[in-house]
This record gives structure tokens, sequence and C-alpha cells, in this order.
């Protein structure tokens, strides 16, 4: 895959370091079909459920949306 436009997006999203509101400085990820500046906090494990984890993980920390990543098209079977 290349694609200017995502290149673009990255470099402006890192030009200048980042921090959440916690104080870590955010990093680079991608899920659900975007690329993210989000917290470590994030990807933390925890014993709580998943809902509720995220539900706080939202209030406390910061997650910033980069850009969408274009569709990978896969070649068809012959």
């Amino acid at each position: 895959m290349h694609d200017d436009s995502v290149l673009v997006a990255v470099e402006t999203a890192l030009r200048l370091p980042a921090y959440c509101t916690c104080g870590t400085q955010l990093s680079l990820n991608t899920h659900d079909g975007a690329m993210w500046l989000e917290c470590p906090a994030f990807d933390a494990p925890s014993h709580l459920p998943d809902g509720v984890i995220n539900f706080f993980r939202e209030l406390a920390h910061e997650r910033r949306h980069v850009i969408d990543l274009p569709e990978v098209e896969t070649p068809m079977a012959a």
C-alpha cells in the first residue's frame, strides 16, 4: 500500500510530540480501519469488563484520529 495522503497525515501527526492529559506521550496506533494518536493506557491490560474500562479510559485519556486507512484491494483468484 502506498498512499501519499496517509504518509502526509502520519508525518503531520508526528511532527511535534503530543501528550495525554495524564502526561504520557501519545503513540501512533492502527485499529478500526483508521490511524490514531493515543495514550498507551488504551492498550494496557485490565481485569474490568471491556465496556467499563473503555468508558473510564475515554474520560481520563486522550485519543486523536489521524486518518482513515484506505481499503486494501485483494486480487481475485483466477
